[in-house]
């Protein structure tokens, strides 16, 4: 059973890794699956057991790159909350390079004309989980001014962060994310911040 698992799990990524390939040298719409199925060495039958349609890759494709930035973002526990607000808001400047500018351009393509448009909410809903947690944990330990609305700002960062990367998909890779990403970042600090100042702002905009 266990082989088995492992087997699906090999041939799904298989499914998932030839699909991204296919991806930055075709137009979406001109990848077939049969020619997915042709180099991943698999049935048809085997990409439907694994996937409801080609349009469900670039979902998949996305969820992986959400599932890194949560995975990174565990990993960092035993740094300073200010800290891990920094890697959590600059964690997509990163990670986006010239190869995921294919991933998230057929996301939001595929997503504006899905039916589902619950699975939307998915986009955001891994980021806003880590962004209310940060913020309310920099409330707890004093980080953050008390009064701040930690339901409201994480969903207001999450949504700046998605805005940004659908620009940088457009652009293809030209947009500079990372001093965008900052940017966010600092106004942040000077909003949430107990001791941001703006002697603060302008040392951080310097670095």
């Amino acid at each position: 059973m266990a082989k088995k698992n492992q087997d699906n799990k090999d041939t799904r990524q298989a499914l998932i890794d030839i699909s991204k390939e296919l991806f930055q040298v075709k137009n979406f719409d001109d990848v077939t699956i049969d020619e997915i199925c042709k180099l991943a060495g698999v049935t048809k039958g085997s990409f439907y057991h694994h996937f409801s349609s080609k349009y469900d890759i670039p979902i998949q494709q996305y969820r992986q790159i959400q599932n890194d930035f949560f995975s990174d973002y565990e990993s960092n526990s035993n740094l300073p909350t200010l800290e891990r607000f920094k890697l959590a808001v600059l964690w997509y400047a990163s990670y986006c390079t010239e190869d995921n500018v294919n991933i998230i351009t057929n996301y939001h393509r595929v997503m504006m004309n899905y039916d589902n448009k619950n699975r939307m909410l998915r986009k955001i809903e891994i980021e806003t989980r880590v962004f209310t947690e940060l913020i309310s944990i920099g409330v707890a330990e004093g980080v953050f001014k008390s009064n701040t609305n930690a339901a409201f700002h994480s969903e207001m960062i999450t949504r700046f962060i998605a805005s940004l990367l659908l620009d940088w998909a457009i652009f293809k890779g030209a947009l500079d994310l990372k001093a965008h990403l900052q940017y966010l970042y600092l106004n942040m600090l000077e909003i949430m911040s107990v001791d941001a100042t703006w002697e603060d702002y302008a040392l951080n905009k310097r670095k």
